[in-house]
């Protein structure tokens, strides 16, 4: 046997052993469990309550007389500690490689995120995109017990839900633990975590019979955002508050206008919507302003508007952007009010293109920016209609 023989059987014997023996950091399936959410809030008689929703794997004739989930909560000192400490009620080792909501109660996001966000961070098991979000007036380990008709784990639940109203309206931030961990770093700009609550009678809505019902219970709502300064919750804002930041912040693409008109309601659909940020010092003092574009198609109109011809369409638009800046200046003027923070990035937008500018005013940027007036511009442009062009009371249907 020649030497080049030997050696291939070598190496082929060496293959086989190392696959008969396991890879050394491998977990078997069926001794595991994994997580998919995560609540986190104040203990009782420790310093936090930590609770975990855990996938049962099942046949599918199982998934309608079984709950898809596992719900179940434990109190201790320090996260890192309660996920290995789990065993003291569960069977299986715990995976954490697949959590994808992290829910954090109100009263901890009050004290500071920074104990919890930590831990999480120093992990490579926990993924930089899993969501980061805080519960508004519930406990954070309700929001997992809440079943959905689909026999979906609440957690999948909502990451659905948040992807599909972001990419529909676009009134929740990202909210992952990456846009976490850079606001807390950006300078001129606080933090913004999406918000979500229960909407219904909680008590009932861990059973199986609430999701037999055409109405269920409870269901997870999103409310808005909160916003911080630096690590600490601050208060929340509404959805629709949150769209208008997020609009201002050129983080919307979609979304639909509603516009009050006489007795009834115009809509357009804005297709893509872009914004501008500017932050500069004009003969000494801050000059702050907006400028958002966007372009989209008719939704809804009053009979009265007719876009038969050009002049309905620039009647629209101009409805559409005085609509947009009446609203965009209000929801500024109400966050510089009530909390004086800077989650525009007006800040930010200054220190990046004007630092000189901004280097004095660094440390009471907050402060200037709850003083400045915001100019905000807005242009809106119509394509066409939808469907239909006329109004169907100018078709000769109605009366």
């Amino acid at each position: 046997m020649n030497k080049a023989v030997r050696l291939f059987l070598a190496v082929s014997l060496a293959a086989a052993s190392l696959s008969l023996s396991g890879c050394w950091d491998s977990s078997e399936l069926n001794k595991t469990s994994l997580i998919t959410g995560v609540a986190l809030e104040p203990g009782k008689n420790s310093k936090l309550r930590l609770t975990v929703e855990t996938m049962i794997a099942k046949r599918p004739e199982e998934s309608k007389d079984t709950a898809p989930s596992i719900v179940q909560s434990l109190e201790g000192n320090s996260l890192p500690d309660l996920l290995v400490r789990f065993n003291e009620s569960l069977d299986r080792s715990l995976l954490i490689s697949h959590i994808g909501v992290i829910v954090i109660d109100e009263r901890l996001a009050r004290k500071g995120l920074q104990t919890i966000l930590d831990p999480l961070q120093r992990t490579r098991f926990i993924r930089e995109d899993v969501l980061i979000l805080i519960s508004e007036g519930v406990q954070a380990s309700q929001i997992f017990k809440v079943l959905y008709p689909r026999s979906m784990q609440a957690s999948s639940k909502i990451v659905s839900q948040l992807k599909s109203y972001r990419s529909s309206r676009g009134g929740i931030p990202q909210s992952r633990l990456f846009d976490a961990s850079e606001a807390i770093l950006a300078e001129g700009r606080e933090l913004m975590l999406g918000a979500i609550s229960l909407k219904g009678s909680i008590k009932d809505a861990d059973k199986m019979e609430s999701i037999k019902m055409v109405t269920p219970k409870a269901s997870i709502v999103i409310t808005g955002a909160g916003i911080f300064s630096e690590d600490k919750l601050k208060g929340f804002i509404t959805v629709d508050e949150c769209r208008l930041v997020m609009m201002a912040s050129d983080l919307v693409k979609d979304t639909t206008l509603s516009i009050p008109y006489h007795d009834h309601e115009v809509s357009l659909r804005l297709r893509h919507v872009q914004s501008d940020i500017q932050a500069y010092m004009d003969k000494g003092k801050v000059k702050l302003q907006i400028n958002l574009e966007g372009d989209g198609v008719v939704s809804s109109i009053d009979e009265s508007i007719d876009i038969t011809k050009i002049s309905g369409y620039e009647k629209l638009e101009k409805l559409g952007s005085d609509y947009l800046e009446k609203q965009l200046s209000k929801a500024i003027q109400s966050i510089q009010e009530k909390y004086g923070l800077d989650v525009f990035g007006f800040g930010e937008q200054m220190y990046r293109n004007h630092y000189k500018q901004y280097e004095p005013l660094a440390e009471r940027w907050n402060e200037i920016f709850a003083k400045t007036p915001v100019t905000v511009k807005a242009r809106i442009k119509l394509h066409r209609s939808e469907l239909k062009t006329n109004h169907i009371r100018n078709e000769g249907i109605g009366p």
